[in-house]
């Protein structure tokens, strides 16, 4: 039997010129996280993504997890752990469609009414995200530029099901919440959008787990934060 832990990157920074940069909370997540797993395993592989998000949070988690004594390999990177090109598909998409699509319209003007930051304006970013998701999902973007759902979740599978083949090893993937879903979605048998609708609720730092049980990859565990004890220290973006 292998086990592959899939662990969501640190919070990152939305909002800000670059958010492909760890905020000072996502370095504290990271940490913690290493903490936690240098005193319980021991992998034989860690593969990140080649997000900076991605290679920083591994690279926290490693040092954390080396302070403890643990014996934590250095991380390697892989593209096929690459995220949805999201934020790519909102700033060139979202005012184009929403002209024609109430569904984004309407969190469309509460993200252009609402300050930054603000608890209206997380909600209608939200809406506005997981609306502009399911047109990717289900090819209406018309952009050849942009990776399609399915070759995402194609190279994601890929992934995974070469990393779970050799038996009897222990894996850290840290990557994103899509490749999260991706897991989630081989693990159970679902559908793409059902994988993709689970990527929305992963949290940062979260752990989930694939297991091969005979020749079909198993999830037990999903998003899954038992190195996070104060609430405040919790999030999604």
């Amino acid at each position: 039997m292998s086990s592959l832990l899939l662990i969501r990157h640190g919070q990152a920074s939305l909002g800000a010129v670059d958010y492909d940069v760890l905020s000072p909370l996502g370095v504290t997540q990271s940490r913690r996280l290493g903490e936690h797993l240098g005193g319980m395993l021991r992998p034989d592989l860690i593969v990140t993504g080649p997000r900076l998000r991605q290679r920083d949070t591994a690279a926290h988690l490693v040092a954390a997890a080396r302070a403890r004594g643990a014996d934590y390999p250095d991380p390697i990177e892989r593209a096929e752990f690459d995220e949805y090109p999201a934020l790519v598909i909102m700033q060139r998409h979202l005012q184009r469609l929403a002209q024609a699509d109430d569904l984004l319209a309407a969190p469309l003007a509460e993200l252009q009414r609402h300050p930054r930051g603000s608890r209206e304006q997380r909600r209608a970013f939200e809406a506005a995200f997981q609306r502009m998701m399911r047109r990717w999902h289900d090819d209406e973007l018309d952009d050849p530029e942009i990776e399609p759902a399915a070759a995402f979740a194609a190279r994601v599978e890929r992934g995974l099901v070469e990393l779970l083949a050799p038996r009897g090893r222990t894996v850290l993937v840290v990557s994103s919440a899509g490749p999260v879903g991706i897991g989630l979605r081989l693990g159970l048998g679902l559908d793409l959008w059902a994988g993709l609708k689970a990527s929305f609720v992963v949290h940062n730092s979260s752990i989930s787990e694939l297991r091969t049980r005979g020749e079909e990859p198993v999830l037990t565990m999903f998003n899954a934060l038992p190195h996070l004890h104060d609430p405040a220290e919790i999030t999604l973006r």
